[in-house]
């Protein structure tokens, strides 16, 4: 439903080139497990969606993925959204820290050496002058400072993953066409909003249909197109130049080397 009307609902789903949904199934055809998770959210409604839900998702997901493809390694995809890149509560976190106690002269004995994060009050200490006490400038340096213990962390859903044997990768922000599910979602969407609904459990069967009606030779062509994308851009490709080879090579994994060369042809002329 839209989101100004009414009450939400959210789908949270896994989906791959093989099976379509990630499920499994039974030796009559029917689902004996699935990995999506559907929440009505709101006031009145179960709690917003988070890290949290998504963890124990991830759960259910890797064990159908097991039960499903025994034997196999599984590569999550995920898009660069705040649940999935959740740190855990121990983590060094630039926003959980405060920029300043009160104290502006950092000590130079403690340059360089180990010392408490905390003030001889008791306070948290300030990230600048913890920063100042290790020896960094830090004026006229936020775009510089990225010192690789906060930015090589883990969060907590890549942790899960990869302590269960398989891999997890982040797409790039802004690429939504790297994304098949995107394009899965739309395709939803769009006969979602064909069918007319009277009530809020007319709209959740109407949600459940859309959801089980995208063939799997379809999410197979989604994932087709994010592939070319993608090599087009490890070919060098941007912009209008991508869209154009990801089109001109419909029915492709990759683009290939003739469509890359009339392309070139075209833009030298």
């Amino acid at each position: 439903m839209k989101k100004s009307h009414g009450q939400l609902i959210h789908d949270s789903d896994f989906i791959n080139e093989i099976d379509g949904h990630l499920v499994v199934w039974n030796s009559d055809g029917t689902v004996k497990s699935e990995a999506w998770e559907i929440i009505y959210p709101g006031s009145n409604g179960d709690a917003w969606w988070d890290h949290e839900q998504l963890l124990k998702q991830i759960d259910k997901a890797i064990k159908v993925f097991e039960e499903a493809h025994p034997d196999c390694q599984a590569l999550f995809v995920f898009d660069q959204s705040s649940a999935h890149a959740a740190l855990g509560p121990d983590a060094l976190h630039a926003f959980d820290m405060n920029k300043s106690n009160g104290d502006s002269n950092p000590d130079p004995r403690f340059r360089g050496k180990a010392q408490k994060m905390m003030t001889e009050t008791g306070e948290a200490k300030e990230l600048q002058q913890v920063l100042e006490e290790q020896g960094f400038n830090v004026k006229k340096m936020c775009a510089k400072c990225k010192p690789d213990d906060f930015t090589n962390q883990k969060s907590l859903l890549e942790i899960k993953i990869e302590q269960a044997g398989h891999y997890c990768i982040f797409l790039p922000k802004f690429h939504c066409e790297l994304n098949p599910i995107e394009m899965y979602w739309s395709w939803v969407k769009y006969r979602y909003r064909e069918i007319p609904k009277k009530n809020f459990q007319e709209a959740k069967d109407a949600m459940l249909e859309c959801l089980d009606a995208c063939p799997t030779e379809v999410i197979w062509r989604f994932v087709n197109w994010s592939w070319r994308f993608m090599d087009a851009y490890w070919k060098g490709l941007t912009g209008k130049a991508a869209a154009w080879a990801v089109k001109k090579q419909r029915g492709h994994c990759t683009v290939s080397a003739s469509a890359y060369m009339a392309l070139e042809a075209v833009l030298n002329s």
